[in-house]
């Protein structure tokens, strides 16, 4: 946990896998009570030493960026400071971007039932924060996520003064979460999730993770798994509740005519999209477009690398692969070339839409998989690896459906792009059995959104 927990400040620079909640690069060998405040002690002063290598790195790195400038007051503890109201008032934590998404939709659904609703929405990276930031949303701060010390939580929630604390997936900051505790703060688990691999390291802290999370709130965890799970680490049985996914409820991406203009594709040509990829997958990929571009006419390839640190050295595998490419950064670029890297924040979901079929990358790496459920929500069909630990029951649903094929390597996904390919009925049919998948499926973020309510406090006017 600790050594995780002090990567995360490591991402400002944006060049690092986000790690999952507080996993532990440790074996199995649970902890007792007696070990626990040593432990946070411990936890508390690695935390330390790592910010003071680390805050000065962010300060230099915000400096490029004035939407971005004041990110290290923030780290310290010095989030917006919030006026007092009679307004309910909730801080909302978001790892990156794929969470800040979730955050989005999720802060719409709670201002349908309460439309007083102010917020503060924290980031642990830079990419996530810059993604709130052009949002834009109503009644919501957005901050850094300050340091997990005692002293820079305390003055956050000071200035901010939320009337309950929500962590998106499976974010467990211990000092956040004891001040809450402290200072009578309620604190919700939305959107949680405990994967098979992940589970043996949380076991590791036995009964010091148990007390910490005795002092949630309220678990609204995805999936029976999940809950059964969390449950057996110790968080109160009587406090969980299983919601749903999230990720099922993105909105549309908007039409594929619409997005193939905006990305300055061939709005009548084959486009096949490989989106959140990792090293070793954009060679697999490469691979199938060049066998396959003169045996479809104007297939065009869109890359989306996971993170905006590998955009320069996907761009770099392009050129000495000789492959002529436009990168969507810079519209500039020569029109009909049919090679598109996206390196943009944010738009991967509608690049989807864009798509005629879609790969889905972390799948073919020990990755456990990226979101499936935005290819299938824009009604197309959903290519991915047998690493999929962190959507299984998405990836089983669109097997099931038709919607979804999985492919046991990399020398497999030619033979399955060129038959979708070969047959439009086929690929047609596909998404929009990929499409009922999600529609199925929908109703997590009003289920989440009424259970977050129920937990606010009231305010006196």
């Amino acid at each position: 946990m600790i050594y995780l927990q002090l990567v995360r400040w490591s991402q400002a620079c944006d060049s690092l896998t986000p790690p999952r909640g507080c996993a532990i690069l440790a074996p199995r060998s649970p902890l007792g009570c007696g070990e626990g405040r040593r432990l946070l002690l411990i936890y508390s002063f690695l935390v330390l030493l790592a910010s003071l290598a680390v805050v000065p790195l962010t300060l230099l790195l915000d400096m490029g960026s004035p939407q971005l400038h004041g990110g290290w007051k923030q780290r310290a503890g010095f989030v917006p400071r919030l006026r007092v109201s009679a307004a309910t008032r909730i801080w909302v934590h978001a790892v990156s971007v794929g969470e800040v998404q979730l955050a989005r939709q999720l802060l719409a659904e709670l201002r349908t039932l309460r439309p007083d609703l102010e917020a503060l929405l924290t980031s642990t990276t830079r990419a996530g924060r810059k993604l709130a930031l052009d949002a834009q949303l109503p009644g919501t701060w957005v901050s850094a996520l300050p340091i997990d010390l005692p002293f820079c939580v305390a003055r956050a929630l000071d200035r901010s003064r939320p009337g309950l604390l929500v962590l998106l997936e499976t974010e467990i900051w211990p000092n956040l979460i004891r001040r809450c505790a402290r200072q009578g703060i309620g604190v919700v688990m939305a959107n949680g999730r405990i994967s098979p691999r992940a589970f043996p390291r949380y076991r590791f802290f036995g009964s010091a993770l148990a007390g910490l999370l005795g002092k949630v709130s309220r678990f609204l965890m995805q999936s029976e798994e999940d809950a059964g799970r969390i449950a057996s680490l110790g968080a109160p049985r009587e406090r969980i509740e299983i919601t749903g996914n999230l990720k099922w409820d993105l909105p549309a991406s908007g039409s594929p005519a619409a997005v193939r203009q905006e990305l300055g594709l061939d709005p009548q040509a084959p486009v096949l999209v490989a989106g959140s990829t990792f090293e070793g997958e954009e060679e697999v990929v490469l691979g199938c477009w060049q066998s396959l571009r003169d045996e479809f006419s104007g297939l065009a390839l869109v890359i989306a690398p996971r993170h905006p640190g590998r955009f320069q050295s996907v761009a770099e595998l392009l050129e000495r692969r000789q492959i002529p490419f436009r990168r969507h950064s810079r519209p500039s670029g020569s029109p009909g070339v049919r090679v598109l890297l996206l390196d943009t924040l944010g738009e991967l979901r509608r690049a989807y839409a864009a798509g005629t079929i879609c790969f889905v990358g972390g799948s073919l790496v020990s990755r456990g998989g990226q979101s499936l459920m935005e290819p299938a929500a824009a009604g197309r069909p959903v290519i991915f690896g047998p690493r999929t630990e962190n959507f299984a029951q998405a990836a089983e649903a669109l097997i099931q459906s038709g919607g979804g094929f999985r492919i046991a390597s990399g020398e497999e996904l030619l033979p399955v792009v060129r038959n979708l390919l070969a047959h439009s009925e086929l690929c047609e049919a596909a998404g929009v059995k990929a499409a009922g998948v999600v529609a199925a499926n929908r109703g997590a973020t009003r289920r989440t959104a009424e259970r977050i309510v129920s937990l606010l406090p009231r305010r006196d006017a």
